[in-house]
Order: structure tokens, then C-alpha cells, then sequence
């Protein structure tokens, strides 16, 4: 049992999480004791061979023409770039070239002869004596490099380098450990996302430790949120089903009672009341075929600036007091569902002219589809009541009652929007008013639906 704990912490967020760190700061301290190991290097001194004291030679025959010339043409020649000269009796350095080995000058005070100090590419060998006409000075000649491996000359190289690779190296490991385990996290944060969004079929697939826990927690969760608006969908449609056939006999018997008793007010107001509890009971319906993907039809090729038209047209007819406009172009073909569009148009110019007197709408094309804009001049909603008018049942005022109204057209339109795989939105019309749009995907986009038992029927 005490194995199996510890191997789970091991491959848990909290093991991976200490292993990468270990191993990032474990690889940053073995760089740094080897570089410094190589910085303690003495570059121990060794006697010059036989073939570097004939190079010597040949370059001490180049500098004897120094002989009969001051220092100062030495120090300003171009051989002086590979030597460093020395003061013989203060032993401090004459030119201006920097000294490139710390224990060049230990080199030149040496009084073992030739020697030959190797430090990675630098190779100096001295000392030596120069004539010149303001007297002999000590060198110690810079050689050309041996020939190294770029391995070699890489770890040779100056230090600065590799501190820099190791920091880069660390920086590696750590933006690797960031990505390995912030990727779990970021599925998670995208389904989560979705989920807000509506879409209760967002999952995650799991994996190992915590963070595969905490991903199946979120699918137990989202999955009994799902399974719980289902059920409530459900039962407000078989709700409303039900309530079809007692609304049938009472308003059949109302219209009886209705023949004997022509003038009985009480009789008039039963059937307005059951024509008002029909209309609600075949939107609430309606709204669950949307929302259930149950409405089926098919997408039809057609003109979609007639089909706007049309609807502009007949609430004309229904309003004539209502100033109603129409900005579109002469014809759209379109792939769209007639049937889903005209309800979308319906609510939405219901809405519009309920509280508006001049109603705008418009139909132009934009990238990746068209938008459709219905405004009005009407008293509009407070700004933190726009995300809830698509909810059933939500009215924007309510201190108005119902007024005979049910409070789903504006859901029965988002929804009928989303089975288009369209969107629709809401926004504030200055100075005052409503302006809700319409965006629809590009031809071929509509979602395809699957055929299923409808519960209203």
C-alpha cells in the first residue's frame, strides 16, 4: 500500500513537478562544477619541442631588422600583434594588447627557458629577447592554434559561453515542464468554456494524476448537467402534451356552452384564456423541438433577400400603423431553411413592433455568410438584462405582466438560429431601442439533423 502511494505521488502533478525541477537544477549544477573545474585549470607550463624552438628562430630572424630601429616602430609594427613585450627589469608590459592568459606574465619571469603555456587555443611560448636601438626588450610569442575539435574548441572557449548555453538549457527544460503540464489544464479550460457556452456535450479526456481526476470530475459534472436539463426539457414537453387533450375538451365544451348562452361574457373570456394557454402551450413545443434538435428540415436552395421580403411584407399587412423599412440586396441565392428563417423573422418583428415605432431591418452579405439586423426605436433593457432575453419565460420588463404574452419568441428564435448553425445577438440602439442581429454561416454550413421521435407528438 505504502509502494503504491508513493509511486502515484511520483507520477502525480506534485512528482512531475519536483523530477522536472530536479532535473533541470541538477543539469545546471553539474555544468557549473565542470566550468568550474576548467576555470581552476593552472595551464601548467611544459619546455618548449624541438619544432617550436625552430619556429622561434624563424621568426627571430624576422624581427632583427628591430635591431637599428627604436621600440616605438616595434610596438606600432604588425608583427608586435602576436607579442607581448615586456619592461626586462619591471617586467610590466609595454604594448597594449591584452593579455590573454593569466599566467603570461609568469611565463615571461620564468627562468627555465622556453617554456610553452597551452590553454585551449592559446598557445604562447617565451620567453625571449628583442634588440632594439633603445635596448633589448622580453617577448612571448602568441602561436598559431593547434588544431582542435569544435567540441574542443567549444569547451576551451571563453566561459561567458557556456554559462550562457546552461542558462538556455535550464530555460528549456522549464518552458517544456510549462507546456507538458499546462496542456491538461488548457483542454480543460477550453471544455469548460464550452460548457458556459451551452454546448453540455463538452468532455475531456482524461489522463493520469491529479489533473486526470479533476478531468473526470468535470465530465461527472458536465454529464449530469447534461442528463439534468434533458430531463427538465423532457418534462416540459410531455408537460405540454399532456395538457393538449384536457385543453381540447374544455375549450370544445366552452364552445357548446357558448351556443346556448350567446351573450355570457364569462364564456368569452374562457376562450380567450384557452386560446392564450393553446399559444403557449405550442411555443413551449416549439422551443423544445429546437432545443432537442428535433425540427426537421431540410436545407433548400432559394432566394433569401425574397424570403426576408416576404416576412417584412406580411407584418406590413399585420401592422399598418408600424413604419417598417427594408435595406437588401436584389436577390441572394442561398442554401437555408425556409421554415426555421421565417420563425427567427416572425419573433423578431413581433418584438420589434410590440415596442417600436419605425422597425429596420437588414440583409447584407460579409465574410463567411450574411447578417440579418432587425432594429427598433423602442424604450429597450437595462444594459445588464441583454443576456437574458433569450431565456424562456424572461421578460425585459417585469413590471409590465405578461400583457398576453408568453416570454419564449425570443428563445424559439435563438434557438431556431442555433439549428441553422447560426447566431444571434442582441445589442443597445442609440438613443434608445433594440437591435438584434442575425449572422448566418456560408452555404453548405447548415448542420445537418438527425431524425428522432418528436415528444410533442
Amino acid at each position: 500500500m505504502k509502494r503504491r502511494w508513493w509511486f502515484g505521488w511520483m507520477t502525480g502533478f506534485a512528482g512531475r513537478l519536483f523530477l522536472w525541477f530536479w532535473l533541470a537544477l541538477t543539469l545546471m549544477l553539474l555544468v557549473n562544477i565542470l566550468l568550474s573545474q576548467h576555470l581552476r585549470d593552472e595551464a601548467p607550463l611544459r619546455p618548449a619541442t624541438a619544432n617550436e624552438q625552430q619556429q622561434l628562430q624563424r621568426l627571430e630572424l624576422r624581427l632583427q631588422r628591430f635591431a637599428d630601429r627604436p621600440l616605438a616602430r616595434l610596438l606600432d609594427s604588425r608583427v608586435s600583434r602576436v607579442l607581448v613585450l615586456f619592461n626586462p627589469t619591471s617586467l610590466q608590459p609595454l604594448n597594449r594588447q591584452r593579455i590573454r592568459h593569466w599566467r603570461i606574465p609568469e611565463l615571461v619571469a620564468s627562468n627555465d627557458g622556453l617554456q610553452v603555456l597551452e590553454h585551449g587555443p592559446l598557445r604562447a611560448l617565451g620567453p625571449f629577447s628583442i634588440t632594439t636601438a633603445d635596448g633589448a626588450v622580453k617577448a612571448v610569442w602568441l602561436m598559431p592554434p593547434q588544431p582542435m575539435s569544435a567540441w574542443q574548441r567549444f569547451w576551451q572557449g571563453p566561459a561567458w559561453v557556456r554559462l550562457l548555453l546552461s542558462s538556455l538549457l535550464v530555460m528549456v527544460l522549464s518552458l517544456a515542464l510549462a507546456a507538458w503540464l499546462a496542456r491538461p489544464i488548457r483542454k480543460l479550460s477550453r471544455a469548460a468554456r464550452r460548457l458556459g457556452d451551452g454546448e453540455l456535450s463538452a468532455r475531456v479526456h482524461p489522463g493520469g494524476g491529479e489533473l486526470g481526476q479533476l478531468g473526470r470530475d468535470f465530465n461527472a459534472m458536465a454529464q449530469k448537467l447534461e442528463d439534468l436539463l434533458a430531463g427538465q426539457k423532457r418534462l416540459l414537453a410531455d408537460v405540454s402534451h399532456e395538457l393538449r387533450s384536457p385543453l381540447t375538451r374544455l375549450k370544445l365544451a366552452a364552445g357548446l356552452l357558448s351556443d346556448a348562452q350567446h351573450d355570457n361574457k364569462y364564456l368569452q373570456r374562457i376562450e380567450k384564456e384557452c386560446d392564450t394557454l393553446e399559444h403557449l402551450i405550442e411555443q413551449v413545443l416549439t422551443l423544445s423541438r429546437l432545443e432537442a434538435a428535433l425540427y426537421q428540415e431540410a436545407p433548400q436552395q432559394g432566394d433569401l433577400c425574397e424570403q426576408v421580403n416576404s416576412a417584412v411584407q406580411d407584418w406590413r399587412f399585420q401592422c399598418p400603423d408600424k413604419h417598417i423599412t427594408l435595406a437588401a440586396p436584389d436577390e441572394q441565392c442561398y442554401s437555408f431553411r425556409p421554415q426555421l428563417l421565417q420563425r427567427v423573422l416572425d419573433n423578431l418583428l413581433s418584438n420589434a413592433c410590440r415596442y417600436g415605432e419605425h422597425i429596420e431591418v437588414a440583409l447584407q452579405p460579409e465574410a463567411g455568410g450574411y447578417r440579418l439586423s432587425v432594429c427598433d426605436d423602442g424604450p429597450g433593457v437595462a444594459p445588464e438584462r441583454l443576456d437574458k432575453l433569450f431565456e424562456p419565460f424572461y421578460r425585459g420588463d417585469p413590471a409590465r405582466g405578461h400583457q398576453g404574452q408568453t416570454g419564449l419568441g425570443l428563445a424559439i428564435a435563438d434557438a431556431a438560429a442555433r439549428a441553422m448553425g447560426g447566431t444571434l445577438s442582441v445589442a443597445l440602439r442609440a438613443p434608445h431601442g433594440l437591435c438584434f442581429t442575425l449572422r448566418l454561416p456560408e452555404r453548405g454550413a447548415v448542420p445537418a439533423v438527425q431524425p428522432t421521435a418528436d415528444p410533442g407528438e
